[in-house]
């Protein structure tokens, strides 16, 4: 072989070498670079092939998770899902390639994580099938909403704690009658009992009084307490019309102090909603008592409740839904047409500073519209207002069998 030969296969052989070593600096460059970029993320990644078998995370996950690296330890689909979560992720990349779904990600620990979960499907250019799940930790979303739930039922809460004290002085009334009564056909009965002659008539019939007005104090207590109790959670069927009549025994000393004419028009049959009694006493108890209040310099105050079956759409399947209609209307001041679009904001209050937070009709709002419902209100000033409040219709599947 001649030295030309020679130096030709050389120059070859150290071309090849470099061309070799510029790929390989490619190569670890490009996955340095995208190894930055996966450590980078505050979302977790997965990367699976075309088995679904687990190939690469990132840091972010494998902090999260406690999980070890799948390069120590082999990681499977089924051991970070429940086994129907899994066959969605499968499903869905076997079928179109991506979409999105909510889902508890099982830790090393086996504490279940809130995330959102987001697929796709890629095929390199040597034709090599990947999935990539892009997962966002959803904890701090649900405990923050907790939080805020807490806060509505605290408020709700304090409204109902506000709402005995503006009783007290109706309750103190009400209460101090039957006292009355009690003491004095008590005193009678002891100077019966003294006095001659057969007095176990008059007697007997002081102690039914007695018994009578002693019931009454204690169904004075009782709507107390239940307005001051704290708000459960639990949905559970409500019959309307016993939660309406409910409110106007509590609210009884106020009417009849006010000198309110009250036409009550509740429907034959039972109207039943499905949620949570001390919250949507709240909502008639909030709009009873500002009907109250708008009816303060009225002459003829009257306060009309009525409740009924009607169809509403509901925006979400655009279909028409039974519904329990609640209507609160009053001949008070009536609502200014520029307040009417601001009415359930909240903080919004027409009522002189101190005198009101703004939150009662914000809270009534978001109370109906959690339980599937929403309100409606008309006005003409002067000449009072009428809210009506929709509710689901709740049927017992039991009554269709």
């Amino acid at each position: 072989m001649s030295d030309r030969t020679i130096k030709i296969l050389e120059k070859q052989r150290e071309d090849l070498l470099v061309r070799v070593l510029k790929k390989h600096e490619e190569m670890e460059s490009s996955r340095f670079f995208t190894e930055r970029i996966l450590a980078g993320l505050s979302e977790f990644f997965i990367l699976l092939d075309r088995d679904f078998r687990i190939i690469q995370v990132n840091r972010e996950f494998l902090h999260r998770t406690g999980y070890p690296p799948p390069q120590e330890q082999a990681l499977e689909l089924d051991a970070l899902f429940t086994h129907t979560t899994g066959g969605k992720i499968r499903a869905m990349l076997q079928g179109s390639g991506h979409g999105e779904m909510e889902a508890g990600l099982r830790t090393a620990s086996g504490e279940l994580l809130p995330v959102k979960i987001r697929v796709a499907s890629h095929s390199t250019p040597d034709g090599r099938l990947l999935h990539m799940l892009i997962l966002t930790d959803c904890s701090e979303f649900y405990e923050m909403m907790a939080q805020l739930y807490d806060g509505q039922r605290q408020i709700i809460h304090s409204n109902r704690l506000a709402s005995l004290g503006e009783m007290a002085a109706g309750v103190g009334h009400e209460l101090t009658q039957p006292l009355n009564a009690i003491l004095l056909f008590a005193r009678n009965a002891l100077k019966a009992l003294d006095a001659p002659g057969d007095h176990r008539d008059m007697i007997r019939e002081n102690l039914h009084i007695i018994i009578d007005r002693v019931n009454k104090a204690s169904s004075i207590i009782g709507a107390m307490r239940s307005f001051g109790r704290k708000v459960e959670s639990d949905l559970a069927p409500v019959e309307l019309n016993a939660l309406i009549r409910k409110v106007l025994a509590f609210l009884d000393s106020q009417l009849r102090l006010g000198e309110i004419e009250l036409e009550l028009v509740l429907s034959e049959e039972p109207c039943l909603v499905l949620g949570v009694d001390v919250r949507l006493e709240q909502v008639f108890l909030n709009l009873a008592q500002n009907a109250i209040l708008a009816m303060g310099r009225v002459a003829a105050p009257k306060l009309s409740i009525a409740t009924q079956f009607a169809e509403s759409l509901n925006m979400e399947t655009l279909r028409l839904e039974s519904k329990v209609l609640v209507t609160v209307t009053d001949n008070g001041c009536g609502i200014a047409p520029e307040h009417l679009k601001k009415i359930f904001d909240p903080f919004f209050t027409t009522r002189e500073a101190g005198l009101g937070t703004g939150l009662g009709l914000s809270i009534v709002d978001k109370i109906v519209r959690g339980f599937g419902g929403h309100i409606e209100v008309e006005s003409v000033a002067s000449k009072g207002a009428c809210f009506s409040v929709y509710l689901p219709h709740y049927q017992n599947k039991d009554d269709h069998e």
